[in-house]
């Protein structure tokens, strides 16, 4: 049996937090140790004494440097379980969540298995319009026909609440963020990088591509969540925009780059964000997806400019 180790990074949200560690104690299998990362200002940490009463390791650790790259390495740095979860403080999990990621691991017959995670069900479902978006995101080669599998335009292919043909267990090339686990070892390698926060969005991405070109990592879709993903986490749509094409780019360059006619497949997965974006805003005329074009037009320009040239 291995021990289990949660980390949640947490910002000023204690409702969602007491919400999220309420889901935690009434689960099948309880985990050794619950390791909250305060960016914020906590006056308490939600639950504690029924934690205790459970037999919960709590931790807590406040932070001067905010973040969540270093929330999470943070959180690392003390844990002490074989098996590390990663939680957003906005997730409800469903009673066998932490159960059924455990399976995994413990029925492995083999050591490769580097990392795990689940499947959150609240996401929108798939009505007409929506598949025909997805059909032209496939054409521009900004989503593919595998869930879970990174595209040779250095984009990829998210996660939605099941995998086709029926599979509950599935290899993939990333996990996302807020429900992800990984084995202890994993981070004598590798850790978070701080790098996206500045620039642009994806260090999930960036740290589970490079462990899955060493380790398996396992979509489980039956470890269930909801992801209530509190709205004030994207208020500036114009930033989030920017940061996504910005995002795009650090990952290409950096995991998918191979040579130089690769840039062609970016460069056209890029326009057809942009030009799907575009539609989006002439079919609504809202304020907010007229913002998300024009932060797409701004990295496009950083890019073209050479204004992002961090190297890892």
């Amino acid at each position: 049996m291995f021990n289990v180790t949660l980390i949640i990074p947490t910002y000023n949200r204690p409702k969602l937090l007491n919400d999220c560690i309420e889901s935690i104690l009434i689960q099948t299998r309880l985990p050794d140790e619950l390791i909250v990362v305060d960016d914020g200002d906590l006056d308490e940490i939600p639950l504690e004494s029924q934690c205790t009463q459970a037999g919960i390791a709590l931790r807590y650790i406040k932070k001067d440097v905010p973040g969540l790259t270093e929330s999470r390495n943070a959180g690392v740095r003390i844990a002490t379980g074989d098996i590390i979860f990663f939680l957003d403080d906005d997730v409800i999990l469903d009673r066998e969540y932490i159960d059924q990621i455990m399976v995994v691991y413990e029925n492995a017959p083999d050591d490769r298995i580097g990392g795990v995670g689940g499947a959150i069900t609240n996401i929108k479902p798939m009505h007409l319009h929506r598949r025909l978006r997805r059909w032209v995101e496939r054409f521009f080669i900004i989503s593919g026909f595998q869930e879970g599998r990174v595209l040779p335009s250095g984009y990829f292919t998210d996660f939605t609440a099941s995998i086709p043909g029926g599979e509950t267990l599935k290899d993939v090339d990333f996990l996302s963020g807020g429900v992800m686990s990984f084995k202890r070892q994993i981070f004598e390698q590798f850790r978070f990088t701080d790098r996206y926060r500045a620039y642009g969005l994806g260090e999930d991405k960036d740290f589970t591509f490079q462990v899955a070109q060493q380790y398996r990592l396992v979509f489980n879709k039956k470890a269930t969540l909801v992801h209530l993903e509190a709205i004030e986490m994207r208020p500036d749509k114009r930033l989030w925009g920017k940061k996504f094409v910005l995002g795009r780019y650090l990952f290409f360059r950096d995991h998918v780059l191979k040579n130089p006619w690769q840039w062609i497949l970016f460069a056209y997965a890029t326009t057809g964000y942009l030009i799907i974006r575009t539609m989006i805003f002439y079919v609504s005329w809202r304020k907010e997806n007229a913002e998300h074009v024009l932060g797409i037009l701004d990295g496009i320009y950083d890019i073209i400019r050479q204004r992002v040239l961090i190297r890892r």
